[in-house]
């Protein structure tokens, strides 16, 4: 496979950025985007002794929500108005039960993939009947689930020593239905220091088509999505001139030197001298439609609602949407939806809404 250049970061960390998309003397004109947003549900949750540590959610066809919380390694599943209808998993060894849930992704269609880190293993359930199947795999760095129609895309690292390189990132496949698993992609990262030709790293987001073709972005301010094809290894920018990077405040960067300190000092590690990085990473997040069409969330100031641009799948920009107020996360949900979970001041309280996307 080709190497395509990367970064190792340890987990927690932040990159400081090392260059900027070269921009132009004005800033970019933003078009209005060819998409308008009509919220079709809410939640309103609270119930703080069921998902305390609420870190992965997505919706369902019947406009149901699920809520994987890993604290209690838990799947929690919500009725349309919010109402608790189940709880599955728990702590533990045995069946149906999880040490440490550390990926998973939900399907509307009521299917869940689960990673088990400690017991290094996967689950894929669903939530409207007893079927459901484990197997083992190669825990790793960064791992990460995602349905597609093929099936369920396994993504990490492999902590097996000796055996890959320290950047490999592994891409394999799991067939629901002939419950195999097969290798399509193995990217090796190059060890170095970070130059600007870098498409990813091992702690960087990856998202994925039907055909397994995948967006990845460089964790700095620049402006760079890459499609990869990996039957082909063909790579596609996504990319605008003359959208400024946005600054931390001083209180901000100061928060985050200390979550840094902190996090290494409860590794036993030397925080040593550490200088915040002047401006936030250029994504918020960022995720293909159902049509191939990318949408990538900006992150922008903390008291903004974000900012959407969406580009053609021949990387063409078709303009730019205003997300949702309020709007903590944004997720695409297979089927025209955006699942939007809201900030608020009540940590107790689990808000969300549900978008459908409509073409203009």
């Amino acid at each position: 496979m080709k190497n395509i250049i990367g970064i190792l970061l340890l987990p927690g960390t932040i990159l400081v950025a090392v260059s900027c998309t070269a921009e132009s003397g004005r800033e970019a004109e933003n078009l209005d985007a060819p998409v308008s947003l009509e919220r079709v549900n809410s939640w309103s949750i609270h119930a703080p002794e069921l998902i305390p540590n609420a870190v992965d959610f997505g919706a369902l066809q019947d406009y149901s929500l699920v809520i994987i919380d890993r604290s209690l390694n838990t799947i929690n599943h919500f009725d349309a108005e919010g109402n608790h209808l189940e709880t599955r998993g728990g702590e533990g060894r045995g069946p149906g039960e999880y040490q440490t849930i550390i990926a998973s992704d939900i399907n509307p269609d009521g299917r869940v993939a689960i990673a088990d880190l400690n017991s290094a293993r996967i689950t894929v359930l669903s939530l409207y009947d007893d079927e459901e199947v484990t197997f083992s795999y190669n825990t790793g760095w960064n791992p990460q689930l995602q349905w597609t129609r093929q099936g369920v895309v396994i993504l990490n690292h492999p902590f097996t020593i000796m055996a890959t390189h320290p950047g490999d990132i592994l891409m394999r496949l799991y067939d629901t239905e002939t419950n195999e698993k097969e290798e399509f992609y193995h990217m090796d990262l190059v060890m170095s220091d970070p130059p600007f030709e870098e498409i990813s790293c091992t702690f960087c987001r990856f998202r994925f088509l039907d055909d397994l073709n995948f967006f990845t972005a460089p964790q700095d301010t620049s402006y760079r999505i890459f499609r990869v094809n990996p039957e082909t290894e063909e790579e596609t920018l996504f990319s605008r001139n003359g959208v400024p990077p946005v600054a931390y405040t001083e209180e901000e960067r100061e928060e985050l030197a200390e979550n840094r300190a902190r996090g290494l000092q409860a590794a036993g590690m030397d925080p040593g001298e550490y200088r915040a990085p002047q401006f936030r990473n250029r994504f918020r997040d960022f995720f293909p439609d159902d049509s191939g069409r990318l949408w990538a969330v900006l992150n922008g100031p903390a008291d903004e609602p974000a900012r959407i641009d969406i580009f053609s799948p021949e990387a063409d920009y078709l303009g730019t949407l205003k997300g949702p107020e309020r709007a903590g996360s944004i997720r695409y949900t297979k089927g025209g939806y955006l699942l939007v979970r809201y900030m608020n001041d009540d940590p107790d309280i689990w808000e969300g809404g549900l978008y459908r996307v409509i073409s203009d």
